[in-house]
């Protein structure tokens, strides 16, 4: 299946059909040039005529042979020609099965761009990529999932899979490290095995550093076990940085002081919820107003909320009133869907 699927099958293919055109088509002049021959075919434009429609297997009224020599020459072109196209025929259907089984396996290059990278694999992905998908964070952005198993996890999601090494040269490339928009480097439970949270980090970490080296503007957020092991992702540098424990643990302790604080924040983390954080550029209608303007311009025309900016590379909820906005902020929004900024 595999050999006939390759580009020298191709290439043979090719050659003995050009062959036996152009060979047949003299093989038939040469046979019926003598006596009692079919005087048409003695014409290399009829002779190859004849032979198209023996390989292409179309009547094309094409005069037949005369000679006994001809007719037996004819009979070999025809058999010949059948058996050239089933090849043909077989190479392409195989061409195409291994194209398919390839991607379930995840051996070959990605091509996308702009996509994000998701490294390494456990049961929460899934949701990782129902998010991804959700038109509020903005609906055809490209997936692909970068983890050490046999084949495609999410086979019927519209995702690309490569199978490899998510701290590997080789294998961030092949996952299109260069050309993505973002990286996820997630708690990587492929191996179906126990570790401690320290070992899961580690590899995280790792995975952080190859994809920096790889491409150092790319933007990484990575997932950590342990809050003390926040340190070697700063040092990776790590864009952002999620520790699950931090979450829930703090959540925990706010909804025994808050009563409803957890339904709260579970509208925002959920995903059967419309509510949803964006983190937007400053609009240009916005500049040098106070953060309270800016709060009421936002109610007034968005129907979204403005609860915080981020300047500097620090994040800021609830700012002073008169704060004043300017375009190197971003600003932090609450809403349904996500703001336009043309305004």
């Amino acid at each position: 299946m595999r050999a006939l699927s390759s580009r020298s099958a191709y290439t043979i293919l090719a050659i003995l059909l050009v062959v036996m055109l152009l060979g047949g088509s003299l093989t038939m002049m040469l046979l019926e040039s003598f006596e009692g021959g079919e005087p048409a075919l003695r014409d290399f434009n009829n002779a190859f005529t004849f032979m198209l429609q023996n390989v292409a297997g179309v009547g094309l009224g094409a005069k037949v042979p005369l000679t006994f020599g001809g007719r037996l020459a004819s009979i070999f072109f025809v058999l010949a020609g059948a058996a050239l196209r089933a090849l043909l025929i077989a190479a392409i259907v195989s061409g195409f099965v291994n194209r398919l089984l390839a991607r379930g396996k995840g051996v070959k290059r990605v091509n996308s761009k702009d996509h994000v990278i998701i490294c390494g694999w456990n049961s929460r992905v899934p949701q990782m990529v129902e998010v991804l998908r959700r038109e509020a964070f903005g609906a055809g952005v490209p997936v692909v999932i970068l983890a050490q198993l046999p084949e495609n996890p999410m086979m019927n999601e519209p995702i690309r899979f490569v199978s490899g090494d998510t701290a590997h040269a080789k294998d961030l490339e092949r996952a299109g490290v260069e050309a993505a928009r973002a990286a996820i480097v997630v708690t990587d439970e492929s191996d179906h095995e126990p570790h401690m949270d320290s070992t899961y980090d580690a590899r995280a970490v790792l995975t952080v550093l190859a994809i920096k080296a790889a491409n150092p503007n790319l933007h990484v957020v990575a997932q950590m076990r342990d809050p003390r092991n926040r340190d070697h992702f700063e040092r990776a540098r790590a864009d952002e940085i999620i520790a699950s424990a931090e979450m829930s643990e703090g959540l925990l302790a706010r909804a025994a002081l808050n009563v409803g604080i957890a339904s709260a924040f579970g509208m925002l983390l959920r995903l059967d919820t419309p509510q949803e954080m964006y983190i937007i550029d400053t609009p240009p209608a916005l500049e040098g107003k106070t953060f309270q303007a800016a709060l009421v311009h936002q109610q007034m025309r968005e129907g979204s909320i403005l609860v915080g900016i981020m300047e500097g590379g620090q994040t800021i909820l609830c700012p002073p009133s008169e704060y004043k906005l300017h375009s190197n902020m971003r600003l932090i929004v609450l809403g349904n869907v996500r703001p336009k900024i043309d305004h």
